[in-house]
């Protein structure tokens, strides 16, 4: 099932990556054809506008499901070992 999410989720996230770059390509278009064309690119862009933003909510959904599953993500909390030569309080200057 992890390996299921994550594919998954990577696959929706290119698609989404994938579609701000064709709508950030469909807007400079529009400004530099400018007139009735570039109106009609831009409504075009508002449509992709929407889906990528379906498109990324799903994968974020895909991905929150993931790190649940998992147990395993960067804010876990847990006790961390600190090298011996730390000080306590955490100065970041060897112990003497």
């Amino acid at each position: 099932m992890k390996k299921t999410l994550t594919v998954c989720y990577g696959a929706l996230a290119l698609v989404a990556t994938a579609l701000a770059a064709v709508l950030a390509v469909v807007f400079l278009a529009a400004v530099a054809i400018g007139g009735d064309a570039g109106t009609g690119l831009t409504e075009l862009g508002g449509t992709l506008a929407g889906w990528s933003i379906y498109v990324a909510a799903a994968a974020v959904l895909l991905g929150l499901v993931h790190i649940y599953a998992s147990g395993e993500h960067s804010l876990t909390a847990g006790t961390r070992k600190r090298p011996e030569d730390t000080p306590e309080d955490g100065s970041g200057e060897p112990a003497p």
